[in-house]
């Protein structure tokens, strides 16, 4: 239970209105890790808040994101939502990479 703490504390400045204007990226015991919201727009280009979703991904700290080849990244969509982000931090924790 130590390693959940851990990777908490840092990801307790996380938040729904920092994910409204950027992805999270981070490190955490050899995997790394990204949040990003995905927004859904209706067709005059306004979001639809009740479909966004956030998704998780992971993969070994070797390269970041864009250098690392999909097959190798691990992935997870959440509702977009504090319990969201907490079930993805528990994805994070509980990923093998």
């Amino acid at each position: 239970m130590g390693m959940r703490e851990d990777l908490r504390i840092p990801l307790t400045m996380l938040s729904i209105s920092f994910l409204n204007e950027l992805p999270f990226k981070g490190s955490y015991n050899g995997k790394r890790f990204m949040f990003k919201k995905n927004v859904v727009k209706d067709e005059n280009g306004v979001e639809i808040k009740d479909k966004s979703n956030l998704t998780v991904w992971v993969w070994k700290d070797l390269y970041n994101f864009e250098n690392t080849k999909d097959e190798e990244k691990q992935y997870k969509e959440f509702e977009y939502s504090k319990e969201g982000i907490d079930k993805g931090i528990d994805f994070v924790e509980e990923s093998i990479v």
